[in-house]
């Protein structure tokens, strides 16, 4: 067997696909499998294909379109080594992008994913975007790249990826239902269960169209942005499942209310308030998944420490879920947030000492609970 499955997922790519499956055959490191799976392109993406005649491919082409996670499910299936690595149909490897992540793995047995530096090139294979560096990372500990997901979104390259196959038998491939982000929601699992390394070097060239000469799903569309929040929103509800507290501690510590907080009520207190405070790195849409977050972790040691180490109460979290409008019932006129908002900072900014004053020396004033009740709301967004 193979040590190493290449998967190539192909879809509608007839004129960067052949350079594609030719990055891979030039690999200096030998010992792998190429399984291409062509999703039913409507161009002549199938036909490319077919030219290569090589021991090391095996291809499918399957007779419907069944979607992008869906195809790299069947080739993860399929693959027989034990390590896969993905390349897009419109992406280029370097030459030795295999050898490099290869000898890592091979001498680092509890990591679970090797990853590498990306550059961007056009449909001409022009560089392009030089100042973005977004997938330039530092390595991090298992902690830092879960709070550096929750804080920043994704920052790998999908393409880049040299995984062990055991590790899509624990956790689970690719949800089906994502398009936009199943690579990230598919990081912060892995980064869950084990550690994973950077190699500090371009190794990948990850394409971009600019020029209106094709699509992929990284392209800035309406549609593809409008998918990705609520993919987002998806991955946010579901960011602190199965985290471990002492990974969970190292990584958001700094992010805390209360610094020291250790036992498992506070930590889920803290989780509610990394989610109320609008950290994640999509901010607006906080607000629900701290709803449901504290809603869904309620327990009788958890409203206790909410009240006593944090000061907030089931009258706090009323007033927070009465500002969620899911229906559009609130006329925009008279709507709550903005024009709560609005007329409270107003007053603040003209009454800023005396409410202060009050604020600060008199927790039963009217003030100072109009403050605390609003604070989230207006914390990031107004500067008073």
């Amino acid at each position: 067997m193979p040590l190493v499955s290449v998967i190539l997922p192909a879809y509608n790519h007839e004129n960067f696909v052949g350079e594609a499956i030719e990055s891979v055959l030039n690999q200096t490191f030998k010992d792998f499998e190429l399984l291409i799976a062509d999703d039913c392109s409507k161009d002549g993406t199938a036909n490319v294909i077919k030219k290569y005649d090589d021991s090391r491919i095996k291809t499918y082409f399957f007779k419907e379109n069944r979607g992008a996670a869906e195809n790299h499910r069947f080739l993860i299936e399929n693959a027989t080594g034990k390590y896969i690595a993905l390349i897009n149909s419109d992406d280029v490897w370097l030459s030795d992008r295999l050898k490099e992540q290869v000898e890592f793995m091979e001498s680092h047995d509890d990591y679970g994913a090797c990853f590498s530096w990306a550059s961007f090139i056009d449909e001409n294979n022009n560089e392009i975007m030089k100042d973005n560096k977004i997938f330039m990372q530092p390595n991090r500990t298992r902690g830092q790249w879960l709070a550096h997901f929750f804080l920043n979104g994704n920052c790998i390259c999908h393409p880049s990826m040299l995984i062990r196959k055991e590790v899509y038998d624990t956790i689970g491939v690719y949800n089906p239902f994502m398009r936009q982000l199943p690579d990230f929601d598919m990081w912060i699992r892995v980064v869950k269960k084990y550690k994973i390394n950077i190699i500090q070097k371009v190794l990948v060239h990850h394409r971009r169209f600019v020029d209106g000469g094709g699509e992929n799903t990284s392209a800035p569309i309406v549609s593809n942005s409008m998918r990705d929040v609520m993919e987002s929103n998806y991955i946010l509800n579901h960011f602190f499942d199965g985290i471990d507290d002492d990974i969970f501690i190292e990584g958001f510590r700094k992010y805390f209310r209360k610094k020291d907080a250790i036992d498992k009520d506070a930590l889920t207190c803290e989780k509610f308030f990394l989610l109320l405070d609008g950290k994640y790195y999509m901010p607006k849409i906080n607000i629900m998944a701290s709803i449901l977050y504290l809603i869904s972790n309620s327990t009788k040691n958890v409203k206790e420490t909410l009240n006593k180490l944090y000061n907030y109460d089931e009258k706090d979290f009323f007033f927070l879920s009465s500002q969620v409008d899911l229906l559009g019932i609130m006329p925009k006129d008279n709507s709550s947030i903005n024009n709560l908002e609005f007329d409270i900072v107003g007053y603040i900014k003209k009454n800023r000492i005396k409410c202060m004053a009050i604020a600060m020396l008199n927790d039963n004033s009217k003030i100072y609970w109009i403050l605390k009740k609003i604070y989230i709301l207006i914390k990031r967004k107004v500067k008073l």
